[in-house]
């Protein structure tokens, strides 16, 4: 049996910036709100959010035999910013390497040291590890393993790393001595973020991802709508602007994760040198995140 302090000292051991445990069980709320977005619509061309609800509802049926989730937190946060005309690149977008490969190396060596912490453990070989890849409800565990809530902007907000994380699932086969406790909701009567938005995307509880900048600009497959052209032309890839006026991002520290520094390439490209280039050429530049 692991013990939650002997976990997260040893992910915090690995560079791993925050880490929290929960229950593995199943989120019956939360995929019964999905069936509802997504039967409203408001997912857009995300046909992937509408499947596999009986997975995002119980980490169990994803994992067989599931007994504890283990979340982990992982700072992008940059203090640098693009120096030209450019379309705006969200900080995700800015980063060196693929977030996703980064992070699940990072979890696979977390759970290498706690199988070695405990020999006894049977080790499964990295089919439970997951970040932002398989249908898990990955704020929502975050929130229940006691690393932050999610705020008004609908992402995950950690009290000191604020909301420019990525978040990390590992998924083990044993049980926890203790599990991490949910925070209270911290976003009070703040509506920066709803106020932010440029195209009214939030709207309170609800959200409406066809407005989003960000799935304007990288996930869409429909046509642009009019109404949208002028400020889509202005973001080249995603948006942070809920992020940047939340007074929790108000005094982050820089990422110490060398991969998701700043590409200094992307921050000196000017509007002429993106319309120069071929739209594969784009994709390659932002291929740690673009889906070619």
């Amino acid at each position: 049996m692991f013990v939650a302090g002997e976990i997260e000292q040893i992910a915090l051991s690995l560079g791993i910036d925050a880490c929290g445990v929960a229950p593995a069980d199943a989120l019956s709320k939360d995929a019964a709100y999905l069936c509802e977005w997504t039967t409203a619509g408001y997912h857009g061309s995300m046909d992937y959010l509408a499947r596999n609800t009986e997975l995002r509802e119980d980490v169990r049926k994803l994992v067989p035999e599931a007994r504890t989730v283990v979340v982990c937190l992982f700072n992008y946060y940059k203090s640098v910013r693009q120096t030209t005309d450019a379309p705006r690149i969200a900080q995700c977008g800015l980063s060196q390497e693929d977030y996703h490969l980064v992070v699940k190396r990072k979890l696979e060596e977390l759970e290498k040291a706690l199988y070695v912490s405990h020999p006894d453990c049977v080790d499964v070989a990295y089919q439970h590890v997951f970040c932002d890849s398989a249908p898990v409800f990955e704020r929502r565990w975050a929130e229940r393993a006691g690393l932050g809530w999610i705020g008004k902007n609908h992402l995950l907000i950690h009290p000191t790393l604020g909301s420019f994380v990525h978040i990390g699932i590992l998924v083990l086969q044993e049980e926890c001595e203790a599990y991490g406790r949910p925070l209270a909701n911290n976003c009070g009567d703040c509506t920066l973020c709803l106020q932010a938005c440029p195209t009214g995307a939030i709207r309170g509880t609800h959200f409406d991802a066809r407005k989003c900048v960000s799935y304007l600009t990288i996930e869409r497959k429909e046509p642009l709508e009019e109404k949208y052209k002028n400020i889509v032309a202005c973001s080249l890839y995603g948006c942070d602007r809920c992020q940047d006026v939340c007074p929790y991002n108000a005094h982050l520290q820089e990422t110490r994760h060398a991969a998701f520094r700043a590409n200094e390439q992307l921050l000196t490209m000017t509007a002429a040198d993106w319309e120069g280039i071929s739209h594969r050429q784009k994709l390659k530049l932002l291929r740690r995140l673009a889906k070619e």
